[in-house]
């Protein structure tokens, strides 16, 4: 999560950043997945998907690492910044699939 806090302001309010259509057909995916998921699913299946949105998180943010460290100073260039802006939204994307597995995950455990 540091590491969007350092992003913060990248986006200005209310602009909405072009995604690629590849990473648009992923999300469609685990979307979908999420859906059969929330219906029936066990325990492990649930835990098995939630590491796979974090491990797709974490591939991200190897891919900006670097790039954060130079905005964080300040020092980033025009395209660094794009590639930034593509990062916090895929983030923001990932952490919603993140929270709505647990959100159901824990409605399951208070039954």
């Amino acid at each position: 999560m540091e590491y969007l806090d350092q992003l913060k302001g990248i986006l200005a309010p209310g602009e909405q950043y072009p995604l690629p259509e590849l990473f648009k057909m992923e999300m469609l995916a685990l979307n979908e997945r999420l859906l059969e998921l929330e219906m029936a699913a066990s325990s492990e299946e649930r835990e098995q998907f939630g590491q796979q949105v974090s491990g797709l998180m974490a591939r991200h943010f190897l891919e900006v690492a670097e790039d954060i460290k130079v905005y964080a100073r300040g020092k980033a260039t025009p395209a660094q910044v794009i590639l930034l802006k593509e990062y916090y939204v895929k983030q923001k994307y990932c952490l919603r699939i993140i929270e709505r597995l647990s959100t159901f995950a824990s409605r399951d455990q208070v039954s």
